[in-house]
């Protein structure tokens, strides 16, 4: 068995193979490519393929509540009257004013979960045959607008349109964009390009106007809000580039974008808009490799973290504030998962990775309503910001119903990737997919094994790589998350019709890369088979961290016999422990962690409060006397 230790908080890696040390310069025969090697060194990163249209699927328990999600979009209240009530103002609904919210964001996240020859679900024709008739002849939805006069905020009546419009308008223009690439419907394709010429031509020059800065910074509810509602164009401007080829809306996102980093600074009132313009900055850099777009994304990231704007179970609230509201938003954890997922593919950095995990279980599930749908979750939040998920608030049926899902689908692209170096394993956890491999398709799957069954401290995985018989086993870079001390691995093999399976013997490289917590795996030997099926056991014992996921010595303060340890974080493997039955911050005994905390996943009363930060006492006070 071959094992991987971490040392230095699990950010290097180093490979012990039985007794010896494997030497850094060591040179590997078999099918140890230059290239896997290149990626895997400090030099610099190759971003992988990640596929947009994901031939992908969760399995088990995730696959359940993806589709739950899926599912709730196909219900009521979606018929093709309410859906469009926000431009033809059909019937009185939530948000009519922010025309285009919720019709582009329904169009948005069908579009990608359909298939070219099947839209689903079957209002969404209709929708895109009828949508283009209610487009202003400046471009815009919604109702009409003297975009020349100043922002229309009145702190004594709920009658502004310019910031809501802008809103709604740059997630229709994504709707719009998305259903475009997806489907041949010249109608939706003519709508995209009149709303993008509405964005070159009136909004960039009429709202990124420096003569104009004061206006900008007026205090107000929606003249605050230019921040949020201005900038969120710039990802369907990009979209449109690619439709088009028409350089106009590239070089408009990236003038929205150089006029934004004016205003881009914490606390900002909408993590929602600010989270989803910072993926924007990620995805310009993609598209223009101007680095000083990665290095504020990057930024950002850092300050959101550092500053504790991200709480323990890796969520955020609704506005990007540490303390001060007491309510989570699911449209900011979806933007928070993609931006993660994005800032891994550019940077090789597995803290991402490491972050998208820690979200997904125990921020995006809690977010999760019986019905499927997502939204609000009440937060217990004191002075130095959110510890406990409280009752839930309400199901977002205008907005988070629709994005997490959206960032679900997403994530597909992200579980494995394939590219000229390799397949990359990201998520120890169930999927099917399909990733290319220098042309090359394989199918990939990972599931959980009862291997590790007796020992709670092991998880286990078994890690299947199947493609053509007579096709060279590639590289398998495999992520050590931060949760697991120790990393084994072994391999077997199947010949194509055989249900008999041979060890193969293994050659792992740690990667060389500060913050790339990953190993590759190659056959000693050329391997030229239709399977391989790997066996991956994650050694994860407790851990603490503080409040603001930084580490606590546990051991330590063991050894010192340190009564207690106040506003800690008891985690295991990917999960946050929370309490069962408390929202407070309670005292609990390390020797009553397992019958009174579980990861949220387990629970049987999810609706319920729980905190995820306690009081853990460590030493019996009588032992201490």
């Amino acid at each position: 068995m071959k094992k991987i230790y971490l040392l230095s908080a699990g950010l290097v890696c180093a490979l012990l193979v039985g007794c010896d040390s494997l030497p850094e310069n060591k040179q590997h025969g078999g099918n140890v490519s230059p290239l896997a090697l290149k990626v895997l060194t400090p030099a610099g990163w190759e971003r992988p393929h990640v596929d947009p249209m994901p031939l992908a699927s969760f399995a088990g328990d995730a696959r359940i509540s993806y589709d739950m999600g899926l599912e709730r979009l196909n219900k009521a209240p979606f018929n093709k009257d309410f859906i469009l009530a926000d431009v033809n103002f059909n019937q009185k609904r939530w948000f009519t004013n922010f025309s285009g919210d919720i019709s582009g964001r329904f169009i948005e996240v069908t579009s990608d979960v359909s298939t070219p020859d099947k839209p689903w679900p079957e209002v969404l024709p209709a929708l895109l045959d009828e949508i283009g008739q209610y487009q202003k002849e400046d471009g815009h939805f919604g109702a009409p607008v003297d975009w020349s006069k100043p922002i229309d905020f009145d702190p004594t009546t709920d009658q502004t349109l310019m910031m809501p419009l802008l809103w709604g308008n740059a997630r229709l223009l994504l709707g719009l964009t998305a259903a475009t690439v997806k489907f041949d419907h010249p109608g939706v394709k003519e709508a995209a390009i009149k709303l993008g010429d509405f964005y070159v031509n009136t909004v960039y020059p009429r709202f990124c106007d420096p003569t104009r800065m004061d206006e900008y910074r007026t205090e107000g509810q929606y003249a605050s809000a230019y921040v949020t509602c201005v900038f969120e164009g710039m990802e369907g401007l990009l979209n449109l580039y690619h439709i088009t080829g028409d350089e106009r809306y590239l070089d408009t996102a990236c003038k929205f974008a150089d006029f934004h980093e004016a205003f881009d600074v914490l606390p900002v009132g909408h993590s929602h808009g600010s989270l989803s313009q910072t993926s924007m900055l990620v995805r310009l850099y993609e598209e223009t490799d101007n680095v000083r777009y990665l290095e504020r994304a990057v930024q950002r990231w850092e300050a959101a973290v550092a500053g504790g704007y991200v709480n323990p179970a890796g969520s955020v609230l609704e506005k990007f504030w540490v303390t001060g509201f007491t309510r989570d938003e699911g449209c900011s954890e979806g933007d928070w998962l993609r931006l993660n997922l994005l800032l891994w593919a550019n940077t090789g950095q597995t803290r991402y990775l490491d972050m998208a995990e820690r979200l997904y279980w125990n921020g995006i599930r809690p977010n999760q309503w019986s019905t499927g749908g997502f939204g609000h979750r009440n937060m217990g939040v004191d002075e130095i910001g959110p510890f406990a998920y409280l009752t839930q608030s309400q199901e977002s049926l205008w907005c988070c119903s629709f994005h997490v899902p959206w960032a679900l689908h997403k994530m597909l692209s992200y579980l494995a990737v394939g590219s000229e170096a390799g397949i990359w394993y990201n998520f120890p956890m169930s999927f099917e997919t399909v990733v290319d491999v220098g042309g090359k398709s394989w199918n990939v799957k990972s599931w959980p094994t009862g291997s590790a069954v007796n020992d709670p401290d092991l998880f286990a995985y078994n890690l299947e790589v199947r493609g053509e018989p007579g096709v060279m086993i590639p590289p398998v870079h495999m992520r050590v998350p931060e949760w697991a001390q120790r990393a084994e691995i072994s391999a077997w093999l199947g010949d194509e019709g055989s249900a008999e399976m041979r060890r193969v013997e293994l050659i792992l490289t740690p990667s060389k890369s500060p913050g790339c917590n990953m190993f590759t795996a190659f056959t000693k030997d050329e391997v030229k088979t239709g399977k391989l099926l790997y066996h991956v056991v994650y050694t994860a014992r407790p851990f603490l961290e503080d409040r603001k996921m930084q580490r606590v010595d546990l051991e330590k303060a063991l050894a010192d016999k340190t009564p207690r340890l106040d506003g800690v974080v008891y985690r295991k493997g990917p999960f946050v422990y929370m309490n069962k039955n408390s929202g407070k911050i309670e005292d609990i005994p390390l020797s009553a962690v397992d019958e009174k905390m579980a990861p949220f996943v387990f629970m049987t009363n999810k609706d319920e409060p729980h905190s995820f930060v306690n009081n853990l006492i460590l030493v019996n006070e009588e032992a201490v006397k």
